[in-house]
């Protein structure tokens, strides 16, 4: 089953209502707003992969999001 961690990148002022959008989406088990490179970062666990690609490319065009960035899970 694919999991993977997607990095948030938000513009100024939209953080809560993005959290809130990617927080309802099916297959994101978490999301939380983090200090450092990224705004917020959200656990996916998504079956099967394409599912995984559907739900990424939700939260990309969401209002606010200005970019993501995925990393998958290895084990």
């Amino acid at each position: 089953m694919p999991k993977a961690f997607v990095m948030i990148d938000v513009h100024p002022g939209q953080e809560a209502q993005a959290q809130e959008a990617v927080r309802r989406m099916a297959g994101v088990q978490f999301v939380h707003q983090v200090t450092g490179a990224h705004d917020m970062v959200a656990f996916v666990d998504a079956e099967p992969y394409e599912e995984l690609a559907v739900i990424v490319s939700k939260i990309r065009k969401l209002d606010g999001v200005r970019a993501t960035d995925t990393e998958l899970v290895l084990r």
